[in-house]
């Protein structure tokens, strides 16, 4: 039976959008961030939100020419059909990796921290499961539950950079500018890839009320998942000190750490429960915008049919690799490095078309009637 479109609000959207990029912070991001400014790690989210603001300012602003309609939509108006093609493409493609590596990852996390005895490839499989069963039941059902829970999402990080800081040294924030003013703002510049998942979320305009609610949502999702990853990194540097660079996941460490005082020692079960929620949320999401990308590349209108079947080619692509640091440390920075200048070249590929062939011109124009 095809599924009816629905309209998200903003609250869910908001909410898909934090769990999409917020969730970043729990994996492996502000340890990498530390190997590359040291004590001034925290300052990259915010600089980096700076440098990805100019393209995503530039996407949004031409999406709202199309009113109602989607990034690829779009991107075939301006860019011709044959080009235009080959750019969604590209973009289907990098987006494919990106999932199929985080998925690995988060697997690798759950059976480092949760499951040690589990084999890695059923973990896996698990969560590609569920993940396609969430997004199987469309994205209106993907935002009503991020909505519920997103607060018990935020509420639990909080509680747990709250709890760390019994043991904290602000001292490790010591001295201020880390590896060195010029270096901070070169990585920031390479890192813009964290804010990735907004480029693809303008996936999702067609099924938003409106498009100023699009707008809107996306700025304030912005906003909240900078701060939440630059405050994030400065807890964990004020925790663990040099150390960080060598944690692997410091969130996980530091929920396993912290306690509520002798009489309740372990409750990494709290923290892990809500995570995870928040990881089905994340991942059912961005597997149902990569099925939307390439229903709309290969014209196929009942995309949803197709996502067991592309969870299942991500699963067998994401279990290739055999060493878990790979993944991390190897594969995941390496698409990273590929999409993030990829993505903001698009945007403003899409602002500059639209403004050679006159379209924020007629629709100045078509306004003033």
């Amino acid at each position: 039976m095809k599924q009816q479109r629905g309209k998200l609000g903003i609250r869910e959207y908001v909410s898909i959008a934090i769990m999409m990029v917020g969730l970043k912070a729990t994996e492996e991001t502000p340890a990498r961030l530390y190997n590359m400014a040291q004590n001034a790690a925290w300052m990259i989210p915010l600089l980096s939100a700076v440098f990805f603001f100019i393209p995503l300012f530039l996407l949004i602003k031409t999406m709202s020419l199309f009113k109602g309609e989607n990034l690829f939509y779009v991107v075939q108006k301006l860019l011709g059909r044959y080009f235009g093609f080959f750019v969604c493409l590209v973009i289907f493609v990098l987006s494919s990796f990106a999932f199929s590596f985080d998925t690995r990852d988060y697997s690798n996390i759950i059976r480092a921290f949760y499951f040690n005895t589990t084999p890695l490839l059923v973990l896996f499989a698990i969560l590609m499961t569920i993940c396609a069963y969430g997004a199987k039941k469309g994205i209106q059902h993907i935002g009503s539950v991020s909505y519920l829970i997103i607060f018990y999402v935020i509420i639990s990080f909080i509680v747990a950079l709250l709890l760390s800081t019994q043991d904290s040294n602000i001292q490790a924030l010591l001295p201020i500018w880390g590896a060195g003013k010029l270096a901070i703002l070169k990585q920031s510049s390479q890192r813009i890839s964290m804010f990735a998942e907004f480029f693809m979320l303008t996936m999702l305009v067609p099924y938003l009320k409106s498009n100023k609610e699009f707008r809107k949502g996306t700025w304030i999702a912005y906003f909240c998942v900078s701060i939440q990853t630059s405050v994030a990194t400065l807890f964990f540097i004020c925790l663990m000190d040099q150390s960080l660079g060598g944690m692997g996941y410091p969130f996980h460490t530091t929920i396993r750490y912290i306690s509520l005082g002798s009489y309740i020692p372990n409750i990494e079960i709290f923290f892990f429960v809500i995570w995870i929620m928040g990881v089905f949320i994340r991942f059912a999401a961005f597997l149902y915008i990569i099925a939307l990308m390439f229903g709309h590349i290969f014209k196929i209108k009942d995309f949803e049919y197709l996502i067991p079947l592309l969870a299942t080619l991500y699963l067998l692509i994401g279990n290739m690799p055999n060493n878990p640091i790979e993944v991390a440390q190897e594969l995941k920075p390496l698409i990273g490095t590929i999409s993030g200048p990829v993505f903001s070249a698009i945007a403003l590929l899409l602002w500059l078309s639209a403004l050679l062939k006159g379209e924020f011109k007629h629709a100045k124009n078509k306004n003033s009637m």
